[in-house]
Order: structure tokens, then C-alpha cells, then sequence
């Protein structure tokens, strides 16, 4: 493949490039680059990459089922499986906290890569998470209200997993 920027590099390199015996092949008409199938050509031998890009939808984003894993500032755990119904997502799971483990009803949605996730256990706390997601790993603040009316706040991070 020839690249050549302008005429001035256009000049034979055995001369150096400067003035002299050079030969400027862009003036001489019986030179023809046509680069008029050029795309066609990359488009034929450029392999294709199995990366995939931020532009892809995950599968987890559209799966009707999928796994929520968080590990919260206070040592507890959560574990759920989410139900997706046209971007919206429900499903139950279980909270583990030092005292013991606690089922938890969840409601959430996703707004391009934020996921929002409401908990509310058997004993009446609740939990909201605002989680930011890239790829499987969620990262995010969230407020607790225990049944007693005690406020606390931390951050989660887990996996949003199939």
C-alpha cells in the first residue's frame, strides 16, 4: 500500500528526497493510483474483531433471568434473582448480615448504565441501591431503614451476572 501526504514526499528516496535526480510520480500521468475499490478491499481482508464494544447490548440487560451479587460496607451480602419484564425487574433473594440471613423481596429498573434496586426484607427494612454498571460489575451508593427507623448509608459493589 503507497500513502503518500504530499507532493514533496512524493520524491524518489535514492535521491534523498531533495531536489536533484528526485522523480515526481504524482505530475506523471502514466501513473495511476485509483484507489476507487480501496474500501472494498479493506472491507474483504480486514479480519473481523471479537471484541465487543460498549454499543452491544450485554446479555444480562435483556435476559429474562439474571443473578445480582452485592457485598455491602457493613460485611452484609445480598443475593438475588431478578426477573426482567420489559426493563423492569423484580425477583427475591436473601440479605446475610451478622445476626443471620433474611429474604428480601427486590423491584428495580435500568436507565442506560445506572440500576436501580429497592429491597425490602420480611422484618420491613428496606434498601435502595443506585448501582452504575460496566460490564458485569455494579458499583454504587444505597440507604438503609431498618424496621426500628435507624438511617444508614454505604456503598455496594458486586456482579450482575446470567
Amino acid at each position: 500500500m503507497l500513502l503518500v501526504c504530499s507532493p514533496g514526499a512524493a520524491k524518489c528516496a535514492c535521491s534523498g528526497g531533495s531536489g536533484g535526480a528526485s522523480y515526481n510520480f504524482l505530475g506523471d500521468s502514466a501513473v495511476d493510483i485509483n484507489m476507487d475499490s480501496y474500501d472494498e478491499f479493506a472491507r474483504s481482508y480486514t479480519p473481523q474483531s471479537s471484541v465487543q464494544t460498549s454499543l452491544q447490548t450485554t446479555a444480562v440487560e435483556t435476559a429474562e433471568v439474571s443473578k445480582l451479587s452485592l457485598d455491602l460496607a457493613d460485611s452484609s451480602h445480598v443475593d438475588l434473582a431478578l426477573k426482567n419484564v420489559q426493563g423492569e425487574y423484580s425477583g427475591d433473594g436473601s440479605i446475610i448480615r451478622a445476626n443471620g440471613t433474611e429474604q428480601v423481596k427486590a423491584t428495580g429498573k435500568l436507565t442506560g448504565q445506572k440500576l436501580s434496586i429497592n429491597l425490602v426484607t420480611l422484618s420491613g427494612a428496606t434498601y435502595n441501591f443506585d448501582l452504575a454498571r460496566e460490564g458485569s460489575t455494579v458499583l454504587g451508593d444505597y440507604k438503609e431503614a431498618d424496621s426500628l427507623g435507624k438511617n444508614l448509608t454505604g456503598i455496594a459493589n458486586g456482579k450482575w451476572t446470567l
